[in-house]
């Protein structure tokens, strides 16, 4: 463990940290560093990738490597933030608004509404 005061600069030794794990030293990696190594899975990542078909797993580092062998890494940077975007505006947890969202042609919740009427 690092105990010089500095954040470590490595995925590998972030998540030596208590505490840390691949979601947080994937957003230290990010946003410390500009260096996307990863996807943070969150809440948002989770949901949304389980909806639109990504990955069906039900924990964040599966999810995350599913994701990794779907985007090129030039893209990396942004995938969280995308997750997170379109969680919080359109793709809600609770209350999705599917009528305006524009992946709903390939999401689960919204094919199986439409199968329901």
């Amino acid at each position: 463990m690092n105990l010089t005061g500095e954040v470590p600069h490595t995925m590998e030794e972030l998540i030596t940290l208590p505490g840390v794990g691949r979601k947080c030293a994937n957003v230290i990696m990010l946003e410390a560093f500009g260096c996307a190594e990863g996807i943070a899975v969150d809440t948002h990542a989770k949901r949304i990738s389980n909806r639109l078909g990504l990955s069906s797993k039900l924990e964040p580092e599966k999810i995350e490597q599913d994701l990794l062998k779907i985007f090129p890494k030039e893209y990396l940077k942004d995938i969280n933030h995308l997750f997170v975007w379109h969680g919080r505006n359109t793709c809600d947890a609770r209350k999705p608004k599917c009528e305006i969202c524009t992946l709903k042609k390939y999401c689960k919740t919204w094919n199986s509404k439409k199968t329901d009427k």
